[in-house]
């Protein structure tokens, strides 16, 4: 686990490596640059939430360890023993839960995250196969906290063995469905999708002949999210439409309203998995 840790930290180090002084003067270099350090501080809070679940993973063994030694093997518990037994599997409950708030946050966080990064998402189902060991540890632990006394605070962990791998498969089920299904949107004026770096126009000559295209490095939150198995119908209403982004046009219909102004009203999308395969982003100018 820590082995693909230290890579991401490789992989964080290496994006932040900056140009030399001979190269600062290139807009191009420093274009690039920008885009680096954004990423730079992206993947610094990755790494921050790996290593913050991975020294709660180790703070809960040797609490653990603890428990396990002042179970003892007669099953015999003094108040004190009590006491401090209670404490530790309290402190465990707490980083548990932490641990699983931590992981769920940075599986929002990646599928909201435009730039995917294979390294990234196979930490975190590591560390998500990885906490699922711990709680079967700790459902063996409570099952032996059980037979010694009944006044022990119960470890929070789910029912069973079974339970507990529904679960893990649901999460992983679940997530993978979500980033599957997942698509961005946008409608809007040309000058205001051009001023929000969402379109650009390349190629032509002398103003004529230009093509617009979606931006390279445009800003995700300014994209509607969808599940595309549950939104089909894509409102518009505007005038002279234009899909810049690459769609199958024999897996939509545009809807036209003829009794009143903007005339078109929305696009339907008749074939979403058709629709969707060739680019997960929408963007339409309007009039």
């Amino acid at each position: 686990m820590k082995k693909i840790i230290f890579a991401v930290i490789a992989i964080l180090s290496l994006a932040a490596c900056k140009p030399n002084e001979s190269e600062k003067s290139n807009p191009k270099i420093d274009s690039l640059t920008a885009i680096i350090n954004e990423r730079d501080a992206s993947l610094n809070d990755f790494v921050n939430s790996f290593n913050e679940i991975e020294s709660n993973l180790d703070a809960v063994s040797e609490k653990q360890k603890i428990i396990s030694s002042y179970a003892g093997p007669k099953g015999e518990l003094n108040k004190d023993k009590k006491e401090r037994i209670n404490a530790e599997i309290t402190a465990i409950n707490e980083l548990m839960t932490k641990n699983r708030n931590e992981i769920d946050a940075l599986t929002k966080k990646l599928k909201g995250s435009k730039n995917k990064n294979a390294l990234l998402e196979k930490t975190i189902a590591s560390l998500t196969e990885e906490l699922s060991k711990k709680d079967m540890e700790l459902i063996s632990l409570n099952q032996q906290l059980a037979l010694l006394d009944s006044k022990i605070t119960t470890l929070n962990t789910l029912v069973d063995s079974l339970t507990m791998h529904n679960y893990i498969k649901s999460k992983i089920i679940n997530a993978q469905t979500a980033d599957l299904h997942s698509a961005y949107y946008r409608v809007g004026r040309k000058r205001e999708l051009k001023n929000e770096k969402i379109i650009q126009q390349k190629g032509g000559v002398l103003g004529v002949g230009k093509t617009v295209t979606l931006s390279e490095n445009f800003d995700n939150s300014k994209f509607t999210a969808i599940d595309y198995t549950q939104t089909t119908t894509i409102p518009i209403d505007g005038n002279n439409v234009k899909i810049i982004t690459n769609h199958p046009t024999d897996s939509y219909t545009l809807i036209e309203d003829k009794t009143k102004d903007p005339v078109i009203t929305s696009l339907a999308v008749t074939s979403p998995e058709k629709f969707w395969s060739a680019s997960k982003y929408l963007v339409i100018v309007k009039k």
